[in-house]
């Protein structure tokens, strides 16, 4: 019972910050690597500068043989930004908005060909985000989440 609480009562306080661990993500990931092969990759609740998935993405980037990583994340007082990786040239730019992953500008990232969605949503919002993916008729017959 006692995660199980911890979780009811960060959902009751709005607390969105359950981080995943490179570990975990390194032990699930590579068991889709062969579907991630010249795919882009949406990290789209993710602030590049300490987001796990990012790292983890950035670091086998050629491993995997992505097409590109980008990150987008919710500006909660430093800034929403849009993080570019090609596996040799980085960019980072200022998001128009605040990041939401609902936001216009971050599906217009969503809906491009090729992506794939990998994140760790907002807990409170994680209803809104499986109604947010399967917007996009590529997501809608099946979502996959860990």
């Amino acid at each position: 019972m006692g995660k199980n609480k911890n979780l009811l009562d960060a959902k009751k306080a709005k607390n969105d910050e359950f981080y995943s661990r490179y570990s975990d993500i390194e032990k699930e990931v590579i068991h889709y690597w062969p579907k991630l092969k010249d795919r882009i990759v949406y990290c789209c609740c993710d602030d590049y500068r300490w987001s796990n998935f990012t790292k983890y993405f950035k670091d086998h980037f050629k491993e995997i043989g992505l097409k590109r990583l980008i990150a987008t994340n919710y500006d909660i007082g430093d800034g929403a930004f849009r993080y570019d990786y090609d596996g040799e040239n980085e960019t980072v730019e200022r998001l128009q908005g605040n990041g939401d992953f609902r936001s216009e500008e971050c599906t217009k990232i969503k809906d491009m060909p090729g992506v794939v969605v990998i994140t760790n949503p907002p807990f409170s919002l994680f209803r809104e985000f499986i109604d947010w993916l399967r917007e996009d008729e590529r997501f809608a017959g099946e979502t996959s989440l860990w």
